[in-house]
Parts: structure tokens; C-alpha cells; sequence
């Protein structure tokens, strides 16, 4: 079996503590729901991909999704609601409710830029939901350029002009630890597997791994107080005075 089945086979298995990134997957859900269910009015949802959020959305609430040309048409084979960059939005002033930015910053050369842009859009009182990641492997090489503390993403919501509503962290460090070990040791079958090592035979001891890995890391957390220490990802909600 090639890369490209092995990646067929974790997709199926992407919400089963099997999955190397089980916990990236475990709150998404839960998370979109939270931050899209109180949103009305006009959600601009910038970085879109396949446009998840509007699902969680509630009548009261339209969607529009806005995406990099390149991104959308090369890498996720999507169609967004409108083209554009979001370092500089195709927007007038004050004219949106809401922005969802999950996930995108860390991807942007000028982060900063594109926070005053969404200051601009946002009607006043509107609020922006941002989520990055924190410990977490490079991805979508090589447009990935930065990660935050929360004491960062503090003082880039200040530069921009928004009050911090509301912050929150993701992952015990027991989580996070075993995400980033499980992503480590399976990237390193999957090069095995590539080059046709023969230690890539020790691929089929990878799910009972993992899968131990994973649930006593849940294990440990479910026990544990909340730790905000070492987090995959923080989740933030500023508004615009």
C-alpha cells in the first residue's frame, strides 16, 4: 500500500482515537457550533475551505465565505463565495457582523495587515472568532510562517484596536504532548514508506500505539485540572469597540 492509501485510510478513521491527530479532530465540532450559534447578521468567514461554519449557522445569520484564489482552486478544490486576499478585503467599511478566522492567521505574511483590514469591515460591536494553533507541526508548507502565545495574540488584538472578549485554550499538555508524538511517529513511517524502507514494516504497530497513546493521554486530562500551559490551539472572540 502507498502514502496515498495510508492517507485514505486515516481520513475514514479521522474521529477515532486511531487517528494520529485525534485530538485536532475531537472539539472541532463541538467548538464550531459554540462560536457560530449566537452569530447573526452578515459572517464573513475568511480562509473558508470548504466552508464548514455555515452548517452551524443560524437563520438569522448569512455566510459568505471569502478565499485565496490559489488556495481555494490548487490545494482545496473549493469554490468560496468570493476571491480575494485577506490582507486586503474587497470589503467597504463597517459593513460586517461577524469574521471567522480559523485557522488562517498563522498563514499569512502579514498577520497584521490583515487584522486591520477585518477592524475596518466589522461594523461597530462586531466581533472576530480566531482560532491558530500553538504547538503544532508546520503545515501547508511553505505558507506557514507564524505561532502565538496568548499573551501574542493579546497584544496583536490591542494593535489592531479590539477588545479581547473571550480566550480559550485547547489541550492539556498530556493531549498535546501525544498529538505531537503521534504526528512525529507517523510521519516517520510515511517517509519510510516512501522510500521503501524496510523499517516501514513497523508501520503495523502503529494503531495499537496510538490508540493507547491517545486514550491515556484523554485519561490523564478528563483527571486533571485545566492546564493552559502547553496548548495545540488557542480560540479567542475580540470586538470592535
Amino acid at each position: 500500500m502507498g502514502i496515498s492509501g495510508l492517507r485514505s485510510i486515516l481520513g475514514l478513521l479521522r474521529k477515532t482515537p486511531v487517528h494520529p491527530q485525534w485530538f485536532a479532530f475531537l472539539r472541532e465540532d463541538k467548538n464550531l457550533r459554540a462560536s457560530c450559534k449566537v452569530l447573526n447578521g452578515l459572517v464573513l468567514d475568511i480562509g473558508c475551505a470548504d466552508g464548514k461554519p455555515r452548517r452551524y449557522l443560524p437563520d438569522t445569520a448569512e455566510y459568505l465565505g471569502l478565499d485565496y484564489f490559489d488556495t481555494a482552486t490548487e490545494w482545496y478544490k473549493t469554490r468560496p463565495s468570493v476571491f480575494g486576499d485577506a490582507q486586503q478585503l474587497p470589503f467597504a467599511n463597517d459593513t460586517v457582523d461577524h469574521v471567522l478566522l480559523l485557522d488562517v492567521l498563522e498563514h499569512l505574511p502579514a498577520p497584521d495587515r490583515c487584522l486591520a483590514e477585518i477592524f475596518r469591515v466589522l461594523k461597530p460591536g462586531g466581533t472576530l472568532t480566531i482560532q491558530v494553533p500553538f504547538i503544532y507541526p508546520i503545515h501547508d508548507a511553505p505558507l506557514d510562517f507564524h505561532r502565538w502565545t496568548k499573551f501574542g495574540l493579546r497584544g496583536a488584538a490591542d494593535r489592531a484596536g479590539f477588545l479581547v472578549s473571550e480566550e480559550k485554550t485547547t489541550g492539556h499538555p498530556t493531549e498535546t504532548a501525544a498529538l505531537a508524538a503521534n504526528i512525529a511517529i507517523s510521519k516517520t513511517v510515511l517517509n519510510w514508506v516512501a522510500v521503501h524502507n524496510p523499517l516501514a514494516l513497523f508501520g503495523i504497530l502503529l494503531p495499537p500505539l496510538i490508540l493507547t497513546r491517545n486514550c491515556l493521554a484523554w485519561l490523564i486530562a478528563a483527571l486533571s485540572r485545566d492546564e493552559g500551559m502547553m496548548p495545540y490551539s488557542y480560540r479567542m472572540i475580540w470586538t470592535k469597540p
